[in-house]
């Protein structure tokens, strides 16, 4: 009987949803209904990729969270304090305008926060792990003694070779055994886990032991596995871990005998369903996310990347300071790792290349950064012919068949036989920052030339915003820049709103290709939808004042922004080639997926993108005398699919009040039989989607007949809403 109230509930449910979206039109009401026109926006369909994404290495702890490696500095090295710049993007500091007035230091107290972002320690155990989510500058996630226990860890330079560091384990205990540990290993029952590490030790050979604890308690180990003959010699250790019983946190700890020492390197604990490194569960989500084209590796990060330092075993990678931002890169998630990725969700690669420049070699003096200067050199990124030449052996290693090219070869040796076949090459990021405007356009044609001869098939994008102060911006010399390098490359690489500037600058693309015989599209490779936020208020914390990006990026009036820009940017047309949204993963809000420990899950801005890259909407249709802009909060759409079979509806409602739009479809001369609906909508506009609370932005679906009266169409369209219907 409860089982038949159900089922007659959900029916009930489901048909008043669809009734709202299904009125039969007879009076279009106080506004006159928007008149649906058979012309289109542009001749061809919209790009297939428009809806893209942008993953950065070490920044915001992107790939760290999504890979499946568990252990936090697994090889031991010094961690690069954050740079000011990270603060100020993460919304650290108390004032952005005083930085003496210190910055925030425990990130678990942001509302963005989950354990994805732990920097768990190492530290002498049994002792006292530190909190994981408290992260400041002279903190160097060692912690060196206990009280309880006469054993010692010790970082010192060298070690197997995977980085500059290694860690020295001393006990010096007459009879009690002594650990190394780390906190914060989330375990699942009926998974396995892989274990390695490279290991000597520092007198007589010795007899160590893995445990695994649940975290907080010593007095039972979940599990035990004994490392056996540990020499002077590094020699790698390995087990496998078969967990057939808990689910929660635990710790990892080396147990090593009284008085003996050793030395620990290059460590790695990973669960073994792993996808070519990454974790099952945030690829599955990534799929959902659908992004046409991923950029990777940066950003700024891209500006100081050597793509050969990404590539080969993992042991043979050597993990590097992230130098823009701060922090560590790994190195464990390269080329190949984005390549396979990418693959998963059938996403298009876009490589940012590191574009070489004298200025390059103490970046410093031309971006200096108050708090955290350091006296960093790059002699190797100064040599424009050597920058062309490295770049065009990442092509050969990405997009060449094994047997032509000493790079292809090296991608066989790695165990990737096919070619990656990445398509797109952005020429380095916010190149202003040292080129000017001219100089640059002639770095990008030997670049160009010398990648081309690799893979005459390749996009290259040439950078076309900023600007250097006190010289015009490179929007303002794109005329001249296109002159010289317009031949050489394929798309602009630019950053703007879907408002007037991106416009204005795809006139200029347009007017450069009808006078050149050019196909050269437009993009934006890292957009936030954030500059055209007029509701900026709405964001304000009950504590009063204004809102920080952060907190603004998780929440559904955020997203509600993201939605109402890509349907200016459809409005574009196909000369919009895509548009990567920034970012993919984590990155303290900023991202339309989030991956703690405990699972992973698409954010409010990811569930719009879920939406728009599965929507069918291929050819905007202009609407009589309707041509909103950014700043309005009511926005309605309509196209065609790709084949002209059905029709495509949107309407998005970020205002705080239901709303009505009624469509005039007759000039369309269809008739339409059926609808489909979904609304993506939450209780109010600073809802956001958590680990506790995954459905907070609510999905609803319904389908039913059309009923149209006289060929309108009336949709009513709650508050904090975005509605997609589909005719056919």
């Amino acid at each position: 009987m409860e089982t038949e109230v159900n089922k007659r509930l959900v029916l009930i449910i489901l048909g008043s949803i669809f009734a709202i979206c299904t009125l039969i039109a007879g009076e279009p009401g106080k506004k006159d209904p928007f008149i649906v026109t058979t012309e289109e926006c542009s001749k061809a369909p919209l790009s297939p990729i428009l809806y893209g994404n942008f993953i950065e290495l070490g920044y915001g702890i992107q790939v760290e969270a999504m890979y499946s490696e568990m252990l936090f500095n697994r090889s031991f090295e010094r961690f690069l304090p954050y740079r000011d710049i990270n603060k100020i993007w993460y919304d650290l500091y108390y004032d952005e305008n005083d930085f003496d007035k210190g910055y925030e230091k425990d990130w678990s107290v942001f509302d963005w926060y989950h354990s994805g972002y732990e920097h768990n320690s190492w530290y002498a155990a049994p002792g006292d792990p530190g909190k994981g989510s408290v992260i400041y500058d002279e903190e160097t996630f060692f912690h060196e003694t206990t009280p309880l226990r006469k054993v010692t860890i010790t970082p010192s330079k060298g070690g197997s070779g995977h980085g500059s560091q290694c860690l020295t384990v001393s006990n010096d205990e007459d009879a009690e055994w002594a650990a190394l540990a780390q906190d914060g290993k989330y375990l699942v029952s009926g998974k396995s886990y892989s274990f390695s590490g490279m290991m000597r030790s520092e007198g007589d050979p010795v007899d160590a032991q893995v445990r695994f604890y649940k975290q907080g308690e010593w007095d039972n180990p979940i599990a035990v596995f004994p490392i056996r003959n540990i020499t002077k010699d590094y020699s790698r250790k390995e087990f496998v871990f078969n967990n057939m019983a808990f689910d929660g946190y635990t710790t990892f700890s080396l147990w090593i005998p009284p008085k003996s020492a050793i030395t620990v390197d290059d460590f790695s604990l990973k669960p073994t369903d792993n996808y070519y490194g990454w974790r099952p569960e945030a690829v599955e989500v990534f799929k959902k996310v659908n992004p046409g084209v991923v950029r990777f590796p940066g950003g700024c990060f891209a500006s100081f990347y050597d793509w050969k330092e990404g590539v080969g075993p993992l042991s043979e990678r050597v993990p590097t300071d992230s130098y823009f931002w701060g922090g560590q890169n790994y190195n464990d998630v390269g080329t190949a790792e984005f390549a396979m990725l990418c693959k998963a969700a059938g996403s298009e690669m876009m490589m940012c290349v590191n574009v070489y420049h004298p200025s390059k070699r103490h970046y410093d003096v031309d971006f200096p950064d108050g708090q955290n200067k350091l006296d960093y050199e790059f002699p190797k990124f100064m040599s424009l012919t050597e920058g062309a030449k490295a770049a065009a052996d990442w092509v050969a290693y990405c997009n060449l068949p094994a047997g032509t090219h000493p790079m292809a070869d090296l991608r066989a040796s790695h165990g990737f036989p096919e070619p990656f076949g990445v398509r797109f090459w952005e020429l380095d990021n916010e190149v202003f920052r040292w080129f000017e405007a001219e100089d640059y356009a002639w770095a990008a044609v030997v670049y160009s030339r010398e990648m081309k001869k690799v893979d005459p098939t390749i996009k290259i994008g040439l950078s076309s915003y900023g600007g250097r102060p006190g010289r015009p911006g490179y929007h303002a010399e794109i005329d001249r820049m296109l002159q010289i390098a317009g031949k050489d490359i394929d798309f602009l690489a630019d950053r703007a709103d879907a408002g007037p500037t991106t416009r204005a600058m795809i006139a200029k693309v347009r007017e450069y290709n009808a006078s050149n015989g050019t196909d050269i599209k437009y993009c934006d490779t890292e957009w936030l939808a954030y500059n055209t936020d007029v509701r900026r208020d709405a964001y304000n914390m009950a504590s009063g004042g204004e809102a920080t990006k952060s907190f603004m990026f998780s929440k559904w009036l955020y997203a509600l922004n993201l939605l109402k820009n890509f349907m200016g940017f459809q409005r574009m047309g196909d000369e919009m080639l895509f548009v990567n949204v920034n970012n993919l993963a984590n990155t303290h809000s900023q991202c339309v997926m989030d991956t703690p420990k405990e699972g992973a899950y698409l954010t409010a801005a990811g569930k719009a993108m879920e939406l728009l890259s599965h929507s069918p909407a291929a050819r905007v249709l202009k609407i009589k005398e309707y041509d909103p802009s950014m700043k309005e909060d009511f926005q309605v759409q309509a196209a065609w699919d790709k084949d002209r079979q059905r029709v495509v509806l949107y309407v998005c409602n970020r205002t705080g009040a239901k709303r009505s739009a009624v469509f005039d479809l007759n000039a369309l001369g269809r008739t339409f039989s059926t609808c489909s609906q979904t609304r993506l909508h939450a209780d109010n506009p600073l809802a956001m989607n958590t680990l506790a609370n995954q459905n907070a932005i609510k999905v609803t679906k319904a389908s039913g007949k059309a009923r149209l009266k006289k060929g309108l169409y009336q949709v009513e369209a709650p508050a904090w809403s975005f509605t997609e219907l589909i005719l056919e």
